[in-house]
């Protein structure tokens, strides 16, 4: 395992950085205030080629994602951006992943229509399997329908936490059909922008943090999607373990977020005199050594994808967001301690770092991704793919 960048990893790195640096970071306050989505931030990773980081290089893309050429690339790209914005990364890690499924799953005509147009035009994805009552019921029993017609399926439903959704030139959306079991009657596709029969519902997304990461609700009534944009047979996406593959990006926004944090430490505790102050200097410390453990697991579980072994990829993986989310959450409370009440007054940075990552680190089940590793450790029986 190379513990360098390598000369791409290095320059994503750095094109990033400076993008969060000089505009993520000055359209924050903006964004978070109006729960808007980011669409400068994003059309400014478009124009520097971000946004096709995980289509293969076939394809005219980067070449990353779980099961591309080079795992860590996007990785980089959404740990370094969450630094600046964590909703912009959350919005650029939902893309990310919409892309590599899409370019995975589909025919070479499907690719050459939705990852084309991702390439050549900066086409945004999403990927919507959440929905009211997911978590009660299981990650795959969907309560949103997909019935087969000619050509193509009818869906009725209502998603939500739907990032992008209004943005998003294809809104891949999962869907289970009536008269199958959750998993083989699962169904994915991409619904064009401006289809019939998809509403996203306008003010549905009002959420103390996150607000800059827009997941509205979708409404589906007798929206029909041909055959031309049906992604892959059904079943793909749980019998291939794809939600699996997306444990990383997770981890890497609460890594990059936590990153973003010390940086507000290390400009803002000088300046408030308390720098000299072995205490504060411890707290800086413990917090300087919790970001860098997680980052290395991070990257050896991206490193891992390469290894050929897709299980222990995955188990890693988890173990790897698990520590992201306790160091998240560490981090947090011991940055509190040290950069005292004055640092959370509206007009600073630190209250939207803090309600974005602690809502954000809800997203995922930190008791259940322990479970599932243990669950392993011991010979039983687990499931990557658990999260909720």
């Amino acid at each position: 395992m190379d513990f360098e960048y390598s000369p791409a990893q290095r320059e994503v790195y750095e094109i990033v950085g400076e993008l969060g640096r000089t505009k993520f970071s000055a359209r924050a306050a903006e964004y978070d205030r109006d729960a808007s989505t980011p669409i400068e931030n994003l059309r400014d990773l478009g124009e520097q080629g971000m946004l096709k980081l995980t289509i293969a290089k076939d394809r005219g893309g980067m070449g990353s994602g779980a099961l591309g050429e080079d795992p860590l690339l996007y990785l980089i790209a959404v740990e370094q951006t969450a630094r600046y914005c964590l909703g912009t990364a959350q919005c650029l890690h939902i893309h990310c992943h919409g892309a590599h499924y899409v370019d995975n799953v589909c025919t070479d005509a499907q690719r050459d229509v939705i990852c084309s147009d991702v390439v050549e035009n900066g086409a945004l994805l999403n990927a919507t399997g959440s929905e009211p009552g997911r978590t009660r019921r299981g990650l795959y029993t969907l309560t949103t329908e997909a019935v087969r017609t000619d050509g193509g399926y009818v869906l009725n439903g209502v998603k939500n936490y739907a990032t992008l959704a209004a943005e998003a030139s294809y809104n891949v959306i999962f869907a289970g059909q009536p008269d199958k079991d959750p998993v083989g009657g699962h169904v994915g596709v991409a619904v064009p922008k401006g289809t019939a029969g998809l509403k996203v519902v306008e003010g549905s997304w009002d959420p103390m943090g996150m607000r800059v990461a827009t997941s509205p609700n979708i409404e589906l009534k007798d929206c029909f999607v041909s055959d031309d944009y049906v992604l892959g047979a059904p079943g793909v996406y749980p019998n291939n373990r794809w939600q699996a593959k997306f444990h990383l990006s997770f981890a890497a926004q609460y890594l990059g977020a936590a990153e973003g944090i010390f940086d507000f430490l290390s400009d803002y505790l000088p300046k408030r005199g308390t720098a000299s102050d072995p205490y504060t200097q411890l707290r800086a410390g413990e917090i300087r050594i919790g970001i860098e453990s997680t980052r290395w697991m991070i990257y050896r579980a991206a490193w891992l994808w390469k290894q050929g072994d897709e299980v222990a990829a995955e188990l890693y993986s988890m173990q790897a967001k698990h520590r992201a989310i306790e160091n998240a959450v560490i981090t947090m409370d011991k940055a509190a301690q040290i950069a005292g009440s004055s640092a959370f007054l509206n007009s600073m940075p630190m209250p939207r770092y803090f309600r974005d990552l602690r809502i954000h680190t809800l997203h995922e089940n930190l008791d259940k991704t322990a479970k599932t590793v243990g669950a392993h450790c011991l010979g039983e029986e687990f499931d990557t793919t658990a999260r909720l």
